[in-house]
């Protein structure tokens, strides 16, 4: 749990009485691989802390999964749309690992920003990264060829190319996983001349 509040406080400065109010709200979770933390239709409720493991979010399109993101150990997770307004989320939330999670449900968070309004901060930096995340992404996926969003990739998120199975990498990229496969060999190929 320590891992939780030495994260919380990269965003705001916490003292003592700070941390603990937001370690009493804490829910530990195991979660298996393959095992779904959410299924599009219910309702994000919390904040998740991934203390080990990995998860990814994606979508399910006429019963094509399209992979939205993927989050690692120290990383923190929500859908947003669903956990501020209260909608049915339109996505999944998996692990591709197995995982420990810090889950923060909102009822216990919105008690907590009224007594201690510092983590108020700390809510406005999680969904300044999501919007941060979800630009890029839009960005990538319309400037970048799909051999460039992938040497991107490995560029600056490697723990994804070096954890995550192809099939998911190549539904992240939008490909599909025979092209992703041609992609590498052509830089396996070209870094080898």
């Amino acid at each position: 749990m320590q891992s939780v509040i030495d994260d919380l406080s990269k965003f705001i400065e916490l003292k003592e009485e700070e941390s603990e109010a937001f370690r009493k709200i804490l829910k530990f979770k195991k979660l298996k691989k393959n095992e779904h933390l959410l299924v599009e239709g219910q309702f994000c409720n919390f904040g998740v802390f991934i203390e080990k493991g990995c998860i990814r979010h994606y979508y399910l399109i006429d019963g094509v999964e399209s992979t939205g993101n993927f989050f690692f150990e120290n990383g923190w997770y929500a859908d947003f749309e669903s956990y501020l307004y209260g909608k049915p989320s339109r996505l999944n939330i998996e692990a591709l690992e197995d995982c420990d999670l810090f889950l923060a449900y909102k009822e216990d968070f919105d008690k907590l920003v009224i007594q201690y309004p510092v983590f108020n901060g700390f809510l406005r930096e999680m969904m300044e990264r999501t919007i941060k995340g979800l630009t890029g992404k839009g960005m990538s996926m319309t400037l970048l060829s799909p051999e460039e969003r992938y040497l991107a990739l490995i560029k600056h998120r490697p723990k994804v190319v070096e954890r995550v199975s192809l099939k998911y990498i190549a539904s992240y990229l939008g490909v599909k996983p025979e092209s992703l496969s041609r992609i590498r060999t052509r830089i396996t190929l070209n870094s080898k001349s």
